[in-house]
């Protein structure tokens, strides 16, 4: 419990200090910046919605040929402020790839943590050691000790080196998938409001060609 609470405060922290290792600050940053193009997106599709829906209640005061327009207007600029909001609901699964990424390189960090632990471990085993007479009593106790660290740090050197070289492929196919997302959210999105364009009344047309 107290482990998943400290890596929440890492994640959203703004201070380094909190953040573990420092060389992944840049990616919290942007997973962090992402989540604020979300907040700001759906902010947006509100607004453009409260925005929409005014403009048809004034139109609907100022004539028929106004209100005919700026209701259809309204109708056309809501179909948007979905899109908006259909374009932000893409940005959670772009951010549970870059999670995703995070989440391998703080078992990697976790890895070397573990590795400089029991290598630290180990030599201080070895000068203990190293400090006995063949008659000690421990002697064996410590040799058996020292040789069950050293396999491990053998283990844990083959585990680290495994997991770099993955990471490496793991970082690129997965930033294609969410690069892909991102371009596809954001072309779905003009799409729509180059539909909205092509769809609005003549008289809004015609405010393009005069």
């Amino acid at each position: 419990m107290f482990k998943t609470a400290a890596t929440k405060i890492a994640h959203n922290s703004t201070l380094p200090a909190l953040a573990g290792n420092k060389d992944l600050r840049p990616l919290q940053d942007l997973i962090t910046a992402e989540k604020a193009v979300i907040v700001s997106l759906q902010r947006l599709s509100i607004d453009y919605a409260k925005a929409s829906e005014a403009l048809r209640i004034w139109g609907s005061g100022e004539g028929d040929d106004l209100g005919d327009t700026l209701s259809a207007s309204t109708t056309l600029l809501t179909h948007f402020s979905s899109a908006l909001s259909q374009h932000a609901a893409h940005g959670q699964p772009m951010r549970e790839y870059l999670k995703s990424i995070r989440t391998r390189e703080e078992n990697l960090d976790a890895l070397k943590r573990r590795r400089k632990a029991v290598s630290s471990k180990a030599d201080s085993t070895e000068r203990k050691l190293s400090k006995m007479s063949p008659e000690h009593k421990n002697l064996q106790l410590q040799t058996d000790s020292l040789n069950v660290l050293r396999a491990e740090i053998r283990s844990l050197d083959s585990e680290i080196m495994s997991e770099e070289a993955s990471l490496g492929d793991f970082k690129r196919t997965t930033t294609r998938q969410w690069m892909g997302l991102k371009f596809g959210a954001l072309l779905e999105c003009s799409e729509k409001g180059t539909v909205c364009i092509l769809l609005a009344p003549s008289y809004i047309i015609s405010l393009f060609f005069c």
